[in-house]
């Protein structure tokens, strides 16, 4: 079998990849706000609405793309092993 440049670089990616629970992404949340001085100013650079933002670090909503995107993240579908 053989693979394709841009496959093994995706793979690689893929494998330096880290798993965070909802609560890391969170305190994420909170480091990313707190550099960017203000919930507002966040929200600004984002370019979404600062409610939210808000929402999100009350874990009232979840983070919207635009938020994961900001923070470095992005949802994941995990498989069980059963057997």
């Amino acid at each position: 079998m053989s693979w394709h440049r841009d496959d093994v670089e995706a793979l690689q990616r893929e494998e330096a990849a880290e798993v965070v629970s909802p609560a890391a992404v969170i305190t994420r949340l909170k480091l990313a706000v707190a550099d960017a001085g203000s919930l507002s100013a966040f929200a600004r650079t984002v370019g979404c609405a600062k409610s939210n933002v808000s929402e999100a670090l009350s874990g009232r909503r979840q983070p919207t793309p635009a938020i994961l995107t900001a923070l470095g993240v992005r949802w994941a579908i995990v498989t069980e092993n059963r057997q």
